[in-house]
């Protein structure tokens, strides 16, 4: 397994226990640069979840719950997250 299957992996499993009961159904996990020109982690998370709607007091400590597994693996980049629904994510394809 690659260094980035494996960060793949671990930001796959934080965020299904994390945001539980929603389903991740896409996930994206680049690495990419911030406005300031820093190294980032860039992951976008499409999922479904009843109304379409995440529970605010799961998402809020996402962050810290993704960089100490990441740090583990080598991996100090900050992650910054975004999310769409199902749907969002199709109309931004189309």
């Amino acid at each position: 397994m690659t260094q980035n299957e494996k960060r793949d992996a671990i930001v796959k499993r934080v965020l299904e226990a994390q945001l539980a009961p929603a389903q991740i159904v896409d996930l994206s996990v680049t690495e990419d640069k911030d406005v300031d020109g820093e190294p980032i982690l860039n992951i976008t998370v499409v999922f479904e979840a009843e109304n379409d709607r995440l529970d605010p007091s799961q998402v809020l400590g996402l962050i810290r719950h993704l960089r100490g597994p990441l740090h583990e693996i080598g991996s100090d980049l900050f992650p910054i997250l975004s999310f769409m629904t199902s749907e969002e994510a199709a109309d931004a394809a189309a």
